[in-house]
């Protein structure tokens, strides 16, 4: 029988744990993660350790960041099934669409949140790149309204990522437990309901893929909400993305501008 972990006096104790070994799984509050494989036709793509719901929206949004799809259009079917483990999400497609899966295929059988992880060339991870059109920022209020949503929509354990119109409107919210697959369910929502996102905003750093899945998009503006890395600003100014570092709501701080 397990000791009991002893407990300081004052819930405010800094050493103080909370013991929740025992706990059942069920009972615990933290997020869901199920492998998700994504499959064009019978040709396995890759396997993300993902959220299991909006599904269908992260595997349209992973096809179109991956360059597998050039648009919605190329799915001629969608179907969602279990597995063993977690789900497959079945996309019907092209021949040429399905041969095109097989020759980028990922390297690793399975990916965690980190998306770009596994990519067999360098290539790959830069795939998509291009210089957007000249858009000008948000107005700051449309920032901070889109932090305020982001704080009423926060979920423990949960990346969040939002997308907007240019007037202001929500288009899609996505939550996952990696916060490359909440950006692509936001991405794949717009790409179903044929509205493009004219800014992001994601409840985490900016890595390179943000950028990329971004550009890929042609979303004009990401904010985020901690320093993104070096990489992701030199890609961003390049393909003229702004990039906006929102320090946690205590300011905004643009790192590039899409304007010039």
């Amino acid at each position: 029988m397990p000791q009991a972990v002893p407990q300081p006096e004052g819930d405010d104790a800094p050493d103080a744990y909370h013991d929740s070994s025992e706990t059942d799984l069920a009972a615990l509050p933290g997020p869901q993660e199920r492998p998700v494989s994504i499959l064009f036709n019978d040709t396995a793509y890759a396997t993300v350790l993902a959220t299991p719901d909006q599904l269908e929206a992260l595997a349209v949004g992973f096809a179109f960041s991956e360059g597998v799809i050039d648009r919605y259009a190329d799915i001629e079917s969608l179907a969602c099934e279990n597995s063993r483990h977690g789900h497959r999400v079945r996309l019907g497609v092209a021949a040429r669409i399905e041969r095109r899966a097989a020759g980028q295929a990922r390297a690793t059988t399975t990916t965690s949140g980190c998306g770009a992880c596994g990519v067999q060339e360098e290539s790959q991870l830069l795939f998509g790149l291009t210089r957007l059109a000249p858009a000008s920022p948000p107005a700051p209020t449309a920032l901070r309204t889109g932090l305020a949503s982001l704080e009423a929509r926060a979920e423990s354990g949960m990346h969040l990522a939002l997308s907007f119109a240019a007037d202001g409107e929500l288009i899609a919210a996505g939550r996952d437990i990696g916060r490359h697959n909440a950006l692509d369910k936001v991405i794949g929502e717009g790409l179903r309901q044929g509205r493009q996102a004219a800014w992001a905003m994601t409840s985490s750093r900016c890595s390179l893929e943000l950028v990329q899945k971004s550009v890929r998009a042609g979303i004009a503006t990401l904010a985020t909400l901690s320093y993104p890395s070096r990489l992701a600003v030199e890609v961003a100014r390049a393909c003229n993305l702004t990039l906006i570092n929102c320090h946690r709501g205590r300011r905004l701080e643009l790192l590039s501008r899409g304007d010039r």
